[in-house]
């Protein structure tokens, strides 16, 4: 080819203007191969590579029913079509035809080459033979209309441009096309329309990275509320612990020394004065403070703030309280009750439950015998009080009798649930489920 293209130069040098003449006189596409002229970039030298860049319309009233591209190059080249590679190749002496009827659809579409020059002359064919349902027909050669990108290292949009840029030169038709070379035309395959999976567009992208980059600092919030609560918690747990200490060491001492000094007064009276019979009443009373206050310091020292502590302490509150009275105690308590975690609220709702319920018996069931019975059930407690007493009628009971009210109330605050069953005659059984951890303060729904 170069030495046939050099012979047409010369041929041109020799007759000015007989080589636009026949261009000129010759249609946009060849008849028989339907491709243009060569063209390249008005300077060429080895090793260059020129961006070829033209735009087309497709009107919008008919749809295109065929399309056929045929095009080369000296030495190599690559197409697209809107950005889309549509194909490439490397021998001058070839007409590659691609079927684009499928890539085109009404409205402006950017057709793209980049070629490249090995050494000596250089140029780039090409024919493009658009068939409307009209039957019109749009036809775009290898002409000087084509741009030239000046500098190959420009935007890496350039093939996708639809508006040209206006510093870009124009093409330079080289030599003319000649049927006489005669090239062989080979049909590659039909272009298909390339399918941009969703997760590789722009929209799920960004979509994407907004959603990564809420997550993350939806973490890293959490994360600090975290931090900051655990800090909360273990200063709370350390004054809980303060507290609980200074009570017991200050006012506990002082109640019992109190105590004390009442009995020793009280012996150095007559027992039948009035003086005995005030210091009794000031002893008794200081008791009864100095046990509540016992409680209260329970419910508040951290340290205390697990399942089997808990257990425990309900246990030998419940032998100590009805030791004194007349009704005997059994229990039915699991075995190895684990450390686990037990929130303050829990401890404190359920610890006053079973308090009220252990009252509520010696006061008014006329009970001899009691049965308090604790096991675990789905991370949670289930404690149980049953009696022999007289019972009563659930239908006829006020449920705004303070005593049911109150442990309904503290089983609710607990995060729980409470259960009663009674009738005349039969006894009486309370049970509370509660969870080791109060997850929110919603209240659940109680039992019937």
């Amino acid at each position: 080819m170069a030495f046939m293209k050099r012979l047409l130069f010369l041929f041109s040098m020799m007759l000015p203007g007989l080589a636009e003449h026949l261009m000129a006189a010759r249609p946009v596409l060849d008849a028989e191969y339907g491709v243009g002229s060569w063209i390249w970039s008005p300077r060429t030298h080895d090793r260059q590579e020129c961006r070829f860049w033209r735009t087309f319309e497709i009107p919008s009233a008919n749809k295109v029913k065929h399309a056929r591209l045929r095009i080369t190059a000296d030495n190599f080249y690559s197409v697209y079509l809107d950005g889309q590679q549509i194909g490439q190749g490397a021998d001058w002496r070839v007409l590659i035809e691609y079927d684009l009827t499928q890539l085109l659809t009404p409205g402006r579409h950017v057709l793209a080459v980049s070629a490249f020059n090995d050494f000596d002359v250089a140029g780039f064919l090409m024919g493009l033979v658009v068939e409307m349902d009209d039957g019109r027909m749009i036809e775009i050669a290898s002409d000087a209309s084509w741009k030239i990108s000046p500098d190959p290292s420009d935007d890496a949009r350039w093939m996708t441009w639809t508006r040209q840029a206006e510093q870009w030169p124009a093409a330079a038709v080289v030599n003319p096309f000649y049927p006489m070379d005669r090239p062989r035309i080979y049909q590659a395959p039909a272009s298909k329309r390339h399918v941009v999976p969703f997760w590789e567009r722009t929209w799920f992208q960004i979509g994407l990275a907004a959603l990564c980059i809420t997550t993350l600092l939806g973490c890293v919030f959490l994360l600090s509320r975290l931090l900051i609560q655990s800090k909360l918690q273990a200063v709370v747990r350390r004054e809980r612990a303060r507290i609980a200490a200074d009570l017991h060491d200050d006012l506990g001492g002082g109640l019992t020394q109190l105590v004390l000094l009442g009995e020793t007064t009280r012996r150095e009276v007559p027992e039948d004065s009035l003086i005995a019979t005030r210091l009794n009443g000031i002893c008794d009373q200081s008791r009864t403070v100095l046990q509540r206050m016992n409680e209260n310091i329970w419910m508040i020292n951290s340290q205390r703030d697990n399942v089997k502590d808990v257990v425990s302490y309900i246990g030998k509150y419940a032998e100590s309280f009805l030791q004194a009275s007349s009704v005997r105690c059994r229990f039915d308590i699991e075995n190895d009750f684990p450390k686990d975690p037990c929130d303050i609220g829990v401890r404190r709702n359920l610890f006053l439950a079973v308090k009220e319920a252990l009252n509520n018996i010696v006061k008014h069931a006329g009970a001899t015998e009691v049965l308090l019975s604790i096991h675990r059930l789905r991370g949670g407690l289930v404690v149980g009080i049953s009696d022999n007493g007289g019972g009563f009628d659930l239908s006829a009971a006020d449920p705004e009798r303070s005593g049911l009210k109150n442990m309904r109330l503290r089983a609710a605050e607990s995060g729980g649930k409470f259960k009663i069953e009674s009738a005349p005659g039969a006894g009486c059984h309370v049970e509370f489920h509660v969870p080791f951890a109060i997850s929110g303060r919603k209240v659940r729904s109680l039992l019937p």
